[in-house]
Protein backbone atom coordinates (compact mmCIF):
# COMPACT_ATOMS: atom_id res chain seq x y z
CA UNK A 1 0.00 0.00 0.00
CA UNK A 2 1.41 3.65 -0.91
CA UNK A 3 0.39 6.31 1.60
CA UNK A 4 0.38 9.89 0.80
CA UNK A 5 -0.07 12.86 2.61
CA UNK A 6 -0.78 15.92 0.26
CA UNK A 7 -0.90 19.66 1.04
CA UNK A 8 -3.40 21.14 -0.78
CA UNK A 9 -6.64 20.16 -3.10
CA UNK A 10 -4.84 21.28 -6.13
CA UNK A 11 -1.64 18.87 -5.69
CA UNK A 12 -4.95 16.11 -4.48
CA UNK A 13 -5.82 16.69 -8.16
CA UNK A 14 -2.84 17.16 -10.08
CA UNK A 15 -1.58 13.90 -8.26
CA UNK A 16 -4.78 12.21 -9.62
CA UNK A 17 -5.05 13.83 -13.03
CA UNK A 18 -0.91 12.38 -13.52
CA UNK A 19 -2.37 8.71 -12.69
CA UNK A 20 -5.16 8.58 -14.75
CA UNK A 21 -2.88 9.39 -17.45
CA UNK A 22 -1.71 6.03 -17.33
CA UNK A 23 -4.74 4.24 -16.22
CA UNK A 24 -5.56 0.68 -18.55
CA UNK A 25 -8.95 -1.14 -18.86
CA UNK A 26 -9.67 -3.48 -15.80
CA UNK A 27 -6.98 -1.18 -13.55
CA UNK A 28 -8.71 -0.30 -9.86
CA UNK A 29 -7.38 2.41 -7.52
CA UNK A 30 -8.84 2.02 -3.68
CA UNK A 31 -8.76 4.93 -1.30
CA UNK A 32 -8.87 4.48 2.36
CA UNK A 33 -9.09 7.50 4.73
CA UNK A 34 -11.05 9.40 6.86
CA UNK A 35 -14.36 11.99 6.30
CA UNK A 36 -12.88 14.81 4.31
CA UNK A 37 -9.42 13.07 3.29
CA UNK A 38 -9.54 14.16 -0.35
CA UNK A 39 -11.09 10.66 -1.60
CA UNK A 40 -13.91 12.18 -3.89
CA UNK A 41 -11.37 14.89 -4.62
CA UNK A 42 -8.90 12.44 -5.75
CA UNK A 43 -11.94 10.93 -8.06
CA UNK A 44 -13.05 14.47 -9.55
CA UNK A 45 -9.38 14.65 -10.64
CA UNK A 46 -9.49 10.83 -11.92
CA UNK A 47 -12.53 11.68 -13.67
CA UNK A 48 -11.66 14.89 -15.15
CA UNK A 49 -7.98 13.03 -16.17
CA UNK A 50 -9.91 10.40 -17.74
CA UNK A 51 -11.64 12.65 -20.38
CA UNK A 52 -15.19 13.26 -18.73
CA UNK A 53 -15.92 17.38 -18.91
CA UNK A 54 -14.83 19.26 -16.61
CA UNK A 55 -18.41 20.46 -16.44
CA UNK A 56 -20.21 17.31 -15.34
CA UNK A 57 -20.02 17.35 -11.13
CA UNK A 58 -18.13 14.46 -9.42
CA UNK A 59 -19.55 14.27 -5.99
CA UNK A 60 -19.41 10.95 -3.10
CA UNK A 61 -21.72 8.16 -3.69
CA UNK A 62 -22.16 8.10 -0.36
CA UNK A 63 -26.31 7.21 -0.65
CA UNK A 64 -26.05 5.93 -3.84
CA UNK A 65 -23.19 3.18 -3.06
CA UNK A 66 -22.03 3.75 -7.19
CA UNK A 67 -21.48 6.89 -9.64
CA UNK A 68 -20.52 6.06 -13.29
CA UNK A 69 -18.45 8.31 -15.67
CA UNK A 70 -17.50 7.59 -19.55
CA UNK A 71 -14.37 8.92 -20.36
CA UNK A 72 -11.29 7.43 -22.61
CA UNK A 73 -12.45 4.55 -20.17
CA UNK A 74 -15.48 3.66 -18.29
CA UNK A 75 -15.05 4.64 -14.55
CA UNK A 76 -16.79 3.57 -11.20
CA UNK A 77 -16.96 5.52 -8.50
CA UNK A 78 -18.16 4.10 -5.39
CA UNK A 79 -18.24 4.30 -2.00
CA UNK A 80 -18.36 1.18 0.18
CA UNK A 81 -17.53 2.50 3.98
CA UNK A 82 -21.48 1.05 4.39
CA UNK A 83 -21.10 -2.45 3.01
CA UNK A 84 -20.52 -4.84 5.89
CA UNK A 85 -18.37 -8.32 5.53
Amino acid sequence: MLELELDSEAATLALARSLASVLRGGDVVGLEGGLGAGKTTFARGAVHGLGVPEETAVTSPTFALLHQYQGRLPIGHADLYRLGD
